[in-house]
Formats: C-alpha cells, structure tokens, sequence
C-alpha cells in the first residue's frame, strides 16, 4: 500500500480524524489572532486620522467665525462710530440685538456668576453710547454663535492695552476668545490650538486652553 493511500485511511480513523481536527483548530485560532489584530491596527489608524480631520474642520469653522464677527464688528463702527462694548463670556455685545444679552440666559438657562451679568464695558465709547446705538443700531450684523466648535463659549473683549492672558501676551485689539463654557470645560484641545496658531487664527501663539481671534487692532 503506498504511503498516500496510508494516510488517507487514517483520515477517517477516529484518531487520525480528530487529529486533523486539532490542527485545523489551532490553526483557525492563529488566523483569527491575526485578522483581529490586524483590524484592531487598522481601527487605531483611522481612528486617529478622523479625528485628526474632524478638528481640522473645527479649527477651520472658528476661523470663519473670525472673518465674519470681523465683518460685524466693522459694520457696527461703520453706524456708530465706535466698536461694541467689552462684556462676558457668552454674552453678545451688540452684533445680534443692539444691547448686550446672553442666549442661554435668554432661553432661561442658569448661568453661573460671574457670567450670569453682562460685564458690560463701553469707556472706550461716548458717554451717551446707549442713546447713540437706539438711534443708529442697523443690525443684526451677526446671528451670535452660541457656542464654540468644541462646546464652549466666545467671550468678546476689547482691550485697549496689551494684555496678559495664563502667560501670554495678548497685544491690543478686538477679540473674539474661543473659551470653556461658564465651568471652563469644552475647551479647545491643544492640538487644535496649536492647529489655530499655525493658521494665524489665534493671537496669542501659545497653547493655554483657549485662543484669541483677532477682530481688529488697536
């Protein structure tokens, strides 16, 4: 009997069946040991590489908030002859509604202090500023976003002196900061930061949790 003939009778022996069996098994337990980490590779890098894309077209979404608070900023000067007021986190100095107001306030959220008052700062404005805008105000310029890209809330300043902002140096302008919410969570991660100051969005240049748009220098 040839060697070929041998061994394919002993396939069908119990012992030479199970045999085989056994080797299949484990080589089905090597293959799918593989496949998975194979996938569990491939999961990792396009995880990585979505995430990647998704804060690059947050980082581009602030920067077009940029270029059209700018724009709002503008045309409220252009019908007023100076710039809206400094206030506090969240709160719209006049872009949207000729007054200061807050949205979430305005939905009937509860807004923690400090943020829950306006903060409204106009000594850069005429003393009858109010009056002025009551009779000038030809908005809405801007629909004020509510929140940043990533969860938090703008926060428009105006400094008329440089600034120092957790270290970093701020120069004097009209800004649009990309912050937290009221507890200081959402903030801008420090990729996208860094993302933000390659693209010459943020002012600042430094990482520290938010990012400065410049509006308009002073």
């Amino acid at each position: 009997m040839s060697d070929f003939s041998a061994h394919l009778r002993a396939l069908f022996t119990r012992k030479g069946w199970a045999s085989l069996e056994k080797k299949v098994r484990a080589f089905t337990l090597m293959e799918l040991l593989v496949v998975m980490s194979i996938i569990a590779l491939l999961s990792t890098v396009v995880y990585a590489s979505v995430t990647s894309a998704r804060q690059k077209a947050l980082v581009t979404k602030a920067g077009l908030t940029q270029k059209e608070m700018t724009k709002a900023a503008e045309l409220y000067f252009d019908d007023m002859g100076f710039y809206p007021p400094d206030v506090s986190r969240g709160w719209d100095p006049g872009f949207e509604r000729s007054l200061p107001w807050n949205p979430d306030i305005d939905a009937g959220a509860t807004v923690p202090a400090p943020y829950d008052f306006s903060g409204t700062d106009c000594s850069h404005c005429p003393t009858d500023w109010q009056d002025i805008v009551a009779a000038r105000w030809r908005g809405p310029y801007l629909p004020w976003p509510k929140v940043t890209p990533w969860g938090g809330r703008y926060d428009y300043n105006y400094w008329a002196v440089d600034m120092s902002r957790s270290g970093c140096i701020v120069t004097a302008g009209i800004y649009a900061g990309v912050q937290g919410d009221y507890s200081n969570n959402n903030i801008i991660p420090p990729a996208s930061e860094q993302e933000m100051i390659n693209k010459n969005f943020d002012n600042e240049a430094c990482i520290n949790g938010e990012s400065q748009l410049l509006l308009w220098k002073l």
